[in-house]
């Protein structure tokens, strides 16, 4: 594993074995890949009862200080042992550290020019109690420990806009959001940096849009698995190759990768624009996970959104339309599955104030005496979560566990 005195040429290694890896490596082998096909025309109402156990648990996470801007959005937020790691790239640009009970333990904020210092940053990444960040401009890798201090960087040639990193081979995997010719996506090199590979060469005859790339790799079982914006697979590491393991078919509502191709020729305005009423089904990697049993993802037709849910199981796929009813305990209906927070913990987070006016809908719609019934039982841990946060901006994470 590597040493924390270990210092390596990074910036040199990347120059030069990145520019003369083998670009082989991605396999077209499809035994065993399971297709999930996307029918709306079946789409239907949905419960979280379905896909999620029935206990749920809820977090507030509370930081009061003079520069917390929770309330701005987490981009990313993960689980590691008993702490919770929020990543706000646009508001504070800073990482939070939190305990399981949702009180900051140390924050990261290296906002700045010079040495320790970053301007940009898009990811992180947990590797031996170490954090790694990612994303960062100008182009570095910054190691950081979990108490919040600086502990190295090492100067890149190139950007790399996300990662994760194996316990299996020992080895990392980066993702670059490229636009040149004869560049790759994806470069894997081991622990010393000295032995480094190139996947999925960029080709200009197709379209990958201008996406974030922190929610490209998941993790499940220690294998690694890679999803790129507007591709119809998902892929797994097997053997130090990517092969294919899971294929959308949209039918006749798939997007015309041509159609979006053409977006380049219109201003801001029209293309977003389109995409946010016009655009046909497409994968975007920001919100997804995959289990044992389950893959999911959110998807857009035109101006409906749609919950999609495989059962790896059944091979049946469940296409939600809106919103998911709450029937675990009563609660907020969610829109979506944000966050996968680790394997087979997902949810999303709801400002505190937005989720005690929920709860005052709630105490409304079954009146005074039925009310402080439920509160007791099924209502009882997001009531009273509700209620302390209710002033608060703060996000309250709502966590559900995939069923098995």
């Amino acid at each position: 594993m590597i040493r924390r005195n270990l210092r390596v040429g990074i910036y040199f290694l990347f120059t030069l074995t990145f520019w003369t890896s083998d670009p082989k490596g991605v396999s077209k082998h499809t035994q065993d890949v399971e297709k999930i096909e996307i029918d709306l025309s079946k789409a239907r109402e949905g419960k979280l009862s379905e896909f999620f156990e029935p206990e749920v648990e809820y977090i507030w996470l509370k930081d009061d200080s003079a520069d917390a801007q929770l309330n701005a959005g987490l981009q990313k937020i993960f689980f590691h042992e008993d702490k919770i790691i929020t990543l706000d790239i646009f508001g504070c640009r800073c990482i939070q550290i939190f305990d399981r009970s949702g009180n900051l333990l140390s924050k990261i904020r290296a906002y700045g020019e010079g040495p320790e210092k970053y301007l940009d940053f898009d990811d992180a990444i947990i590797v031996e109690d170490e954090l790694l960040l990612l994303g960062v401009y100008p182009p570095k890798l910054m190691w950081f420990s979990l108490d919040g201090k600086f502990l190295r960087e090492e100067k890149l040639e190139k950007h790399v806009s996300s990662g994760i990193y194996s316990e299996k081979t020992e080895r990392y995997y980066f993702y670059s959001n490229t636009r040149e010719p004869g560049d790759f996506f994806v470069r894997s090199v081991n622990e010393s940096f000295k032995d480094s590979t190139a996947f999925f060469p960029f080709q200009e005859k197709g379209y990958f849009g201008n996406y974030p790339s922190r929610y490209n790799f998941l993790k499940l079982e220690g294998d690694i698995f890679l999803g790129m914006a507007f591709q119809d697979t998902i892929w797994q590491v097997k053997e130090g190759k990517f092969v294919p393991k899971l294929f959308f078919d949209f039918g006749k509502y798939a997007q015309s990768i041509g159609e979006m191709k053409r977006l380049s020729d219109l201003d801001p305005i029209q293309e977003l624009d389109f995409i946010n009423k016009k655009a046909k089904l497409y994968f975007i990697p920001h919100q997804w996970y995959l289990t044992e049993t389950f893959f999911y993802s959110g998807f857009k037709y035109e101006e409906s959104f749609f919950n999609v849910f495989y059962d790896r199981k059944s091979k049946e796929s469940h296409v939600i339309k809106g919103r998911l009813q709450n029937d675990l305990d009563g609660g907020f209906d969610p829109y979506s599955i944000l966050y996968q927070f680790e394997e087979g913990i997902v949810g999303f987070n709801v400002p505190g104030r937005d989720l005690f006016k929920v709860l005052q809908k709630k105490e409304s719609e079954l009146g005074q005496e039925t009310f402080e019934s439920y509160r007791k039982s099924p209502g009882r841990d997001w009531v009273q979560v509700a209620e302390d946060a209710r002033e608060s901006e703060n996000p309250v994470m709502v966590i559900y566990s995939v069923k098995k």
